[in-house]
């Protein structure tokens, strides 16, 4: 926001380049320094300024200087790294050696203006950052630190101001947003409670719920306003107690159960996903088979599975049991195959049914999109037939389903549908 404030464009060939970094497990930060030295390859050729940001610098901080010549500044996350861009006046205190920017306050970039890079109808609201959960195999809080939530007047406000900008599909964006709030005496109820205030017309979308932060009053707010999206992203991580427990996640199978029950019990019909970690030191083929059991029986829409990544300085790092690399990768493929065929059912029900449709952009001689049940580039796409253009929310009816993707049909034209 500020960037652009200052007259500065989004461009392929711009004479500077941000790369915003991720480094959450290994292969992230593999990808984000190949990204770095292409980058770096450009800037040789077409010249330029190179700059890195994001998790990557906040994890391994000076050492990139050593390890990455070719770029020209460093950026902390922790605010005040586009003024140091731009020569303005520090928002909060920083120090700057050496082609690096540090700060000493957590500055949230919605706090100073930010530029929405998505398109309408949807765009995404961060309302914390920062982690006090300590999952052992996690680096967040390492990288991110301690939570810190927005002000519920500030969220507010950029609420309604993507309201007014055409933005009609929100989804709220947290590591835990069921922990919002909880370092400044309020939550996610009293944040939901002020968005959904007005009688605007919108769809909000939450990610991520941790199960321990979902009680029975914030289902039974999530079930009585229809603008809220009845999709669900609960990270389980796996269903064994002894796994559980060595994850520090705070809950036991028994109590991932009943919070299904509870959410089903409630909302019928809506749609759960979830991410499961194989492989964690010590999983034995014992508490796999009881994993894919869980999963068979949970019958959730959507899951992801990731392979257990040992990362330095995370308490897990240290665990006895590491399991071995084509064991991990060999339960990995049986569990998405479940899942696969979880599915692939789960989808036929919705066929002969209307549902939203979020009309995306063109797609050989039709359209595509999601379904609102669909959350961004982690679910399913919607082939979509009949007329309709790119940034509309349509009722449509669901004619056909494939593994993961669905064929809807549009009425009417002009955005009406019959």
């Amino acid at each position: 926001g500020l960037l652009a404030a200052q007259g500065h464009e989004l461009s392929d060939d711009g004479e500077l380049t941000i790369v915003n970094t991720c480094a959450f497990i290994t292969e992230a930060t593999r990808e984000s320094i190949d990204t770095i030295l292409s980058e770096a390859g450009r800037k040789r050729d077409c010249g330029g300024r190179l700059v890195v940001t994001g998790c990557l610098y906040e994890r391994y901080g000076d050492e990139l200087k050593t390890l990455l010549p070719e770029v020209d500044l460093f950026l902390s996350n922790v605010g005040g790294e586009a003024e140091a861009l731009l020569g303005l006046d520090k928002m909060s205190g920083s120090a700057e050696s050496e082609g690096c920017v540090t700060t000493t306050t957590l500055v949230p970039a919605q706090s100073v203006g930010r530029k929405v890079l998505t398109r309408p109808p949807s765009a995404y609201l961060k309302i914390q950052e920062g982690c006090n959960n300590h999952c052992t195999y996690c680096t967040i809080p390492l990288i991110k630190g301690p939570l810190v939530s927005r002000p519920v007047p500030e969220i507010r406000d950029e609420f309604q101001s993507l309201l007014s900008s055409g933005f009609k599909e929100i989804t709220m964006v947290g590591q835990d947003i069921t922990s919002f709030g909880k370092d400044s005496g309020t939550d996610l109820k009293v944040l939901l409670a002020a968005l959904l205030s007005g009688k605007e017309e919108f769809f909000l979308r939450l990610l991520y719920l941790h199960p321990q932060g979902i009680d029975d009053e914030l289902l039974d707010l999530i079930a009585s306003d229809d603008r809220i999206i009845k999709y669900m992203d609960i990270p389980l991580q796996h269903s064994e107690d002894r796994i559980l427990k060595a994850m520090n996640r705070g809950y036991t199978r028994a109590q991932a159960e009943n919070l299904l029950e509870r959410i089903r019990d409630r909302m019928p019909d809506a749609v759960l996903r979830t991410t499961m970690i194989v492989g964690f030191p010590g999983e034995t083929d014992g508490e796999f088979e009881a994993l894919c059991s869980f999963v068979r029986s949970a019958q959730f829409d959507n899951l992801g599975a990731f392979v257990y990544s040992r990362e330095d300085a995370t308490p897990a790092h240290k665990l006895k049991g590491q399991v071995r690399k084509p064991v991990k990768q060999e339960r990995h493929s049986r569990l998405m195959q479940i899942q696969q065929d979880i599915s692939k059912e789960r989808l036929k029900r919705l066929v002969g049914r209307k549902m939203q449709v979020v009309v995306e952009g063109p797609e050989g001689e039709g359209m595509i999109g999601r379904l609102l049940v669909q959350a961004p580039d982690v679910d399913g796409l919607a082939f979509i037939q009949g007329n309709c253009e790119a940034g509309q929310i349509r009722e449509g009816e669901v004619v056909k389903t494939l593994d993961y993707d669905v064929i809807v049909r549009v009425g009417g034209t002009d955005g009406t549908d019959q």
